[in-house]
């Protein structure tokens, strides 16, 4: 593996990626279980107008769709790039780019509120962990009716994003940002405590080795830097076929009760709670834009920690000038750290029990059903373009963004850039784990109430690491407040 410099506090992108960090030709899953789940009605698909740009008079147009999101660094480039390449090539439509949040929870709750009014865009980039709310909430163009509409070929996109996204064997979202996770290590440190830098921790067994090892030589005091986010417990447990909810995790029936509290989740709640009663943990609070765990890095009280694939662009930027910590954090954090001299690589996920096993990761383009017939028709038009192998090159290499396709890790610009950069190496290692690291049958967790079961999550880890609780009533509570939340959306939505 390479080695390099980085500038790890501005990585900080990776903290503003909320993610958790196999199907038919026809966008679909068929008959395969991932995709047979929750409640929408597969029989029951509304038209997707993908021709009503044709009946548009002349003096009509262009026809306008806002795009809202909310992303930033290079995140945000490449969204403007992809939109304005567009809009130059085509006079009939004109995409409004709105950057309308600082987070994807931020947004999503700007959606919710617009809902009454019909106050909504055209297209919005949301969280991954949204598709069963969206499917209820009765406001998306199921991108399944224009697939079928305008027989689009589906054949190149990476299955497994289709399998996730997919209710009841139908795709909600047109397009889709995928994003996973990665170690993030010290080679320095490494070296010092006899560990091989080629070699990072597989999973976490190998995690708390290395972390003693690095305590026990004296080079830092709380080796591994963990800032509690639930998306990570997510990874873990999904990884290892655990689940959070019954139903085969929501995929073969809608989810009616949290099955959290169980023997998997119990050995790593535990292993979470030994390594930070032992000292070899540094437990940073899950902030929306907090950096802590970067500076930690930065700062060498830390050796290694666990983040999103999605920085690589964004870091590479910061190490040849081309952003600020303005660009990262919106002005929210004032840290002038000088990280040129560290030597900091990366490699695969650890997993409970193997590296490269994850779950989906990343944001998703809904484009809205209420809108008029011609805003639908361009808003599609626009999800073609997104979806091209040239705007996913694009996508990949500005925003950091897994390909949505298959054949775009064999475009030569890709292919240099994943061999020759520090960033493309990491992209390649994410592309990989995002192809063969997800199970297509338990691909992570499919639930309406998804913000509530993060929140329980949470707090779960925190009573335990910040309040000394202990791992099997954190995991019990959070199991009782995660079913409460099913019902309570049960009863709200049906």
């Amino acid at each position: 593996m390479r080695r390099a410099p980085f500038l790890v506090a501005l990585a900080v992108v990776a903290a503003l990626f909320i993610a958790a960090c196999g199907g038919t030709s026809g966008g679909g899953s068929g008959d395969d279980e991932a995709g047979d789940a929750g409640s929408g009605d597969a029989g029951a698909l509304p038209e997707c107008p993908v021709t009503a740009l044709d009946d548009v008079p002349e003096s009509e147009l262009p026809v306008e769709v806002t795009l809202w999101h909310a992303s930033v660094a290079k995140g945000e480039e490449a969204i403007n790039e992809i939109a304005d390449a567009y809009n130059a090539s085509q006079d009939r439509v004109v995409i409004d780019v709105e950057n309308q949040a600082t987070s994807f929870e931020e947004l999503q709750r700007k959606y919710n509120q617009a809902i009454p009014s019909n106050d909504l865009p055209g297209i919005a980039l949301l969280e991954d962990t949204q598709t069963q709310a969206m499917v209820d909430s009765g406001t998306v163009l199921p991108a399944q009716s224009c697939i079928e509409a305008d027989n689009y070929d589906m054949s190149d996109f990476v299955q497994t994003l289709v399998d996730y996204y997919s209710v009841d064997g139908n795709l909600y979202p047109a397009s889709m940002t995928g994003s996973n996770a990665l170690i993030y290590f010290n080679v320095d440190h490494f070296e010092e405590a006899g560990l091989d830098p080629a070699n990072p921790p597989t999973n976490l067994a190998e995690i708390r080795e290395a972390a003693q090892a690095i305590k026990d030589a004296g080079i830092t005091d709380h080796p591994f830097v963990w800032h509690m986010a639930p998306w990570q417990v997510e990874f873990w447990l999904t990884g290892n076929h655990i689940p959070f909810v019954d139903n085969n995790n929501g995929r073969e029936a809608p989810a009616t009760e949290s099955v959290l509290n169980s023997e998997g989740a119990l050995e790593l709640f535990q292993w979470l709670k030994d390594m930070n009663d032992d000292g070899l943990m540094l437990p940073i609070t899950d902030v929306p834009g907090q950096i802590d765990q970067y500076l930690a890095l930065a700062n060498e009280q830390a050796s290694f920690g666990v983040e999103a694939s999605s920085a690589a662009t964004s870091v590479e930027a910061f190490l040849k000038g081309q952003l600020s910590a303005d660009d990262l954090t919106d002005g929210r954090v004032n840290a002038d750290v000088d990280l040129s001299g560290l030597n900091i690589d990366a490699d695969r996920f650890p997993g409970m029990e193997e590296a490269g096993h994850i779950q989906v990761g990343g944001g998703v383009y809904y484009m809205m059903g209420t809108t008029p017939p011609e805003v639908q028709a361009a808003a599609w038009d626009y999800m073609k373009w997104v979806n091209s192998v040239d705007m996913q090159v694009v996508n990949n290499l500005v925003g950091g963004n897994d390909p949505t396709l298959v054949t775009v890790a064999d475009v030569p610009e890709v292919q240099r850039t994943w061999e020759d950069t520090l960033s493309g190496q990491w992209l390649a290692i994410s592309f990989d784990q995002q192809q063969n690291g997800i199970d297509p049958e338990f691909p992570g967790p499919l639930v309406g109430p998804y913000t509530e079961m993060r929140t329980a999550v949470r707090q779960a880890v925190e009573d335990m690491l910040l309040n000394d609780a202990a791992p099997e009533d954190v995991l019990a509570t959070a199991e009782q407040e995660i079913t409460d939340a099913i019902a309570r959306y049960q009863e709200e939505n049906f």
